[in-house]
């Protein structure tokens, strides 16, 4: 539903205006129709001009029947007697409004707390100072679990202390009611409060309704002045010239579907960088609300080589973390509950300090704060619909691409599979050399080899591309330069092995890893095997798959004098082969990238159970 008043108060018949060679209306109705969420899109007004503006276009619009001094007042008398669930409430003003905000809004009424809502709505960070000030601008400050507490023109919270870095948010015109509720709304008098700032919300919190608040990011332009107008107009130009490149381009060449990653957006490099810690998540900091550092617990008893270093603010906290097992989807889900039972507020960030395991385990964490159930829920490709806490990756050790990586691979009650979303990738990464320094000979062997068998198996793979051969033929020839050569010394080595990881974890953004990975995965899940090490004992024995590389991994594990594990399957019983093989098989992606489409022509459960049995 499209509430839409011609004689707004301030730019009366601001809905009829040009926009682009549509009135401000029509592209908000065309926007909703075309977001694909709805069963019937209509235009609720008071005017033969807007309802004639729709209804000649094709539109679906109501007319009043009665005056109404507010937008949710003119639904609930459209909506009384029409069979519906949920209604949604879209501003006629907001021309830019955008499937991914509407759908935000929905999924709030499938959530854990959906039988309490009565309606939601969206809100956006703002840090604009002059729209913090502007009363036209509508503010919300909301609780802990997104239940707004009030709206109000004036900026909330009052900016007393200005060393308290609050986020303020915007409301958006967009709100998801059951019916029930507007139905309600429409029957109660209006109170003080909502006569004070004009903000027809403000009714539902003052008889005691609950109000969820979602974020989002989208940046469109309410037309609420001409000034509005004249953005909206340049942004409207702007999508149609790149629209028109766009479209002349595909008819010139072919029309296809690429995939468009999210990528680390902040990364700092150098030796020493960890020191600036406290300076580059300074930003992020929202009030009290604390950061949640989780830390390898090998660093617990050398407190001055990581904990010293970490200026704690207000609730800040250290949890050390053991990593003597694979990541956990049951561990995770045990950290939040733990960090939600002791704070009030939503930390300001999650920074993960360790190796691949705290890494995967701190991305897991910081999706599983913003999306509700459990960890397990997430186990595959784009699963995660809300945008994680804020979270920093600080690698200390390299080679498992984790700090690039968008996916956080975790072993549920099933299987052992990625969360693999555009939300998984870290914030901020900060590469410190000087953090790997003192990392064992074993574990820097295995994890390294982590790094090169990424190489091998997304060079080899049927779905290289000239983006993931790029990075990975960069990463293969920092791998063979630190361990097959004597020319570099112990910082140089670290410091290019923290590149190779990068370049690594890069390289399958694109692609996919293979045969290794597949049977790495289903070792760790049925008998524990560390990722590095286990990837290491499988394609030490994959000489069939990737011969070139196999030779050169045998060079270099002679050349470190690394003796890997012999025996780790000789005793498991046949359940756990068929255990280990349905793990493996199940991971389709890598079984096309390293055979191709007809993969399942060319490997079965019997030829992994003899591979397995060879370790």
């Amino acid at each position: 539903m499209i509430p839409a008043r011609y004689a707004a108060t301030r730019f009366p018949g601001k809905l009829m205006q040009d926009l682009g060679g549509k009135s401000v209306i029509r592209r908000t109705y065309e926007a909703t129709v075309n977001s694909g969420l709805f069963e019937a899109v209509y235009v609720v007004t008071d005017s033969e001009i807007i309802f004639n503006e729709i209804s000649t276009h094709g539109g679906k619009a109501i007319m009043s029947k009665k005056e109404h001094s507010c937008g949710s007042d003119r639904i609930a008398e459209a909506v009384e007697d029409m069979d519906v669930d949920i209604v949604v409430n879209v501003q006629g003003d907001e021309p830019f409004t955008d499937r991914e905000s509407l759908e935000k809004v929905l999924d709030v009424f499938y959530e854990d707390d959906s039988d309490k809502i009565d309606l939601a709505s969206l809100m956006t960070p703002i840090d604009d100072w002059d729209d913090i000030m502007n009363p036209n601008s509508v503010k919300v400050i909301v609780d802990e679990n997104n239940y707004a507490l009030y709206f109000s023109r004036a900026p909330i919270p009052y900016p007393r202390d200005k060393e308290i870095n609050y986020t303020y948010h915007k409301h958006k015109g967009v709100y998801a009611f059951r019916k029930q509720a507007i139905l309600d709304f429409y029957r109660l008098p209006m109170k003080k409060l909502e006569a004070s700032e004009k903000i027809e919300c403000i009714r539902y919190l003052e008889y005691g309704k609950n109000i969820k608040m979602v974020e989002t990011h989208h940046e469109g332009v309410e037309i609420d002045t001409p000034e509005d107008l004249e953005r909206a107009k340049k942004l409207i130009n702007k999508e149609e010239i790149l629209s028109t490149k766009f479209m002349a381009a595909a008819s010139e060449v072919y029309t296809s579907n690429h995939r468009n990653f999210p990528m680390v957006p902040k990364v700092v490099f150098g030796k020493g960088a960890f020191n600036q810690i406290g300076d580059i998540i300074s930003c992020e900091r929202k009030g009290v609300a604390p950061f949640i550092y989780l830390i390898d617990d090998v660093f617990e008893s050398n407190t001055a080589f990581i904990e010293e270093r970490i200026p704690l603010a207000s609730a800040d906290e250290i949890v050390y973390i053991s990593t003597k097992e694979e990541p956990k989807t049951s561990q995770v889900d045990k950290i939040v509950a733990d960090i939600k039972s002791k704070y009030e507020y939503a930390p300001s960030g999650i920074i993960g300090i360790g190796g691949g395991s705290i890494l995967d385990l701190s991305k897991a964490v910081a999706i599983m704060f913003t999306n509700p159930g459990s960890a397990e829920d997430y186990q595959g490709w784009d699963l995660v619909k809300n945008k994680a806490l804020f979270h920093v990756g600080v690698p200390t050790i390299s080679g498992t691409g984790a700090e690039v990586s968008r996916t956080t691979v975790l072993t549920g009650p099933e299987r052992k599979l990625g969360i693999n979303s555009d939300f998984t990738p870290f914030d901020q990464v900060i590469l410190d050399p000087e953090l790997i320094k003192d990392v064992p000979k074993n574990q820097w062997f295995y994890t390294g080899m982590d790094c090169y068998i990424h190489c091998i198996e997304s060079l080899k793979g049927t779905y290289l591309n000239a983006f993931s051969q790029s990075y990975g033929e960069k990463a293969l020839d920092l791998c063979e330069e630190i361990f097959l050569k004597n020319t570099l010394s112990k910082e140089e080595a670290d410091a290019k092995l923290m590149m190779a990881s990068w370049h690594g974890g890069m390289s399958i953004a694109y692609s996919q890893v293979g045969v290794a990975h597949a049977m790495s995965y289903g070792l760790a899940y049925v008998l524990g095997t560390k990722h590095g090490v286990g990837n290491c004992i499988v394609f030490d024995k994959l000489g069939e798959y990737y011969p070139d590389g196999v030779a050169v991994f045998k060079k270099m594990k002679e050349y470190h004098n690394i003796d890997l594990p012999q025996g780790v399957c000789a005793n498991v019983t046949e359940e756990q082969l068929d255990i280990m093989t349905s793990v493996a098989l199940g991971l389709e992606p890598l079984w096309e990238n390293a055979l191709g489409s007809d993969w399942k022509s060319k490997i079965n459960a019997d030829k992994l159970k003899e591979i397995y049995r060879s370790l």
